[in-house]
């Protein structure tokens, strides 16, 4: 459920393109498996450790024609059915404004906050000075003991007479962030050191045929990602998301690194003929490759003999029924 602040006015601009991610408790892996959903809709992507993910979907919004909370509530959707994680989200024109609007609202749902300034200042006011995003608790509590218990009356508050209080730099970084300036952009980190491809069902399905022919799009997806990137894996995982939020998977160390779609594609079909689904709803499947360097420097090629049962997906299609 989105919950928009009001929108007065139209807007030329995309509207609120800043992302911050609010991922809960979770451990190492799977933050690192969402930053990698994230990275699979913008390169604009930025880990906020130890739990939060800032993503600027301003390409995105063009290039999938959604709404930048549509785009929000696709990735919360993914998140859930691959990691059983309920992201809580918060959209804006910048990283402040988003972080802010991520924590007023419940968990698991998305605000977002229009870019227009009289929409901005309507969100920020009311708000607690110790709510305002990167001044710190011990400068929220030094505004509070001036009198300052708003991020409305910090807005007001004249910049020199702030800087007297907080010094030059924090002051200034109180006095942008309270009036929702933060020219900060969301900055590209390195390539992630594992590549993820993913597919969730539009219903649920109990077809291990389904499964199979999901598995081997990914692993072409996978091999296109690695050449593009020039990079190859050195391993493979596979997590199959189950109805009701549970999960299985397994991994496996590859016989030399490659990014050839064959060899991916036979290890992924390995992987899954290694689970037990007969009968088993499945609502997601998502294959990581793992331990990721330059192709360059590794052994890149395809195996000489490779085993005559792999099936591309371009060339896999459904049985004609009778």
């Amino acid at each position: 459920m989105v919950v928009p602040a009001q929108h007065q006015h139209p807007h030329p601009d995309p509207g609120p393109c800043v992302l911050y991610i609010r991922c809960g408790p979770v451990d190492r892996a799977t933050y690192a498996g969402l930053a990698e959903l994230v990275a699979q809709f913008t390169p604009l992507v930025e880990t906020v450790p130890p739990d939060a993910i800032l993503a600027d979907v301003r390409a995105a919004v063009r290039y999938f024609d959604r709404l930048p909370e549509q785009l929000a509530l696709m990735i919360g959707t993914r998140a859930t059915a691959l990691y059983d994680v309920r992201l809580t989200i918060g959209a804006a024109g910048n990283r402040t404004v988003a972080a802010m609007a991520a924590y007023d609202v419940r968990p698991g749902r998305v605000r977002a906050v229009d870019t227009d300034p009289e929409a901005v200042a309507d969100f920020l006011r009311p708000q607690p000075v110790e709510a305002l995003y990167g001044i710190g608790e011990a400068a929220a509590r030094t505004l509070a003991q001036h009198g300052l218990l708003t991020v409305g009356q910090v807005a007001v508050t004249l910049l020199p007479v702030l800087q007297g209080i907080l010094g030059a730099d924090t002051g200034r970084t109180a006095w942008e962030r309270a009036n929702g300036i933060d020219p900060h952009p969301v900055t590209a980190e390195a390539p992630p050191k594992s590549l993820t491809a993913d597919r969730l069902f539009n219903a649920d399905t109990v077809s291990t045929d389904a499964v199979r022919r999901s598995v081997l799009e990914l692993a072409d997806a996978l091999g296109r990602q690695l050449r593009g990137s020039g990079q190859a894996a050195s391993a493979l995982a596979l997590t199959v998301g189950l109805t009701g939020g549970s999960s299985l998977g397994r991994a496996r160390t590859l016989p030399a690194p490659t990014a050839h779609t064959a060899t991916l594609a036979d290890a992924a079909l390995d992987l899954c003929e290694g689970l037990t689904l007969r009968d088993t709803r499945v609502r997601a499947v998502a294959l990581r490759a793992e331990d990721l360097a330059p192709a360059a420097t590794r052994s890149d090629h395809p195996p000489t003999s490779p085993p005559a049962r792999t099936v591309m997906p371009a060339t896999l299609t459904d049985r004609p029924r009778r």
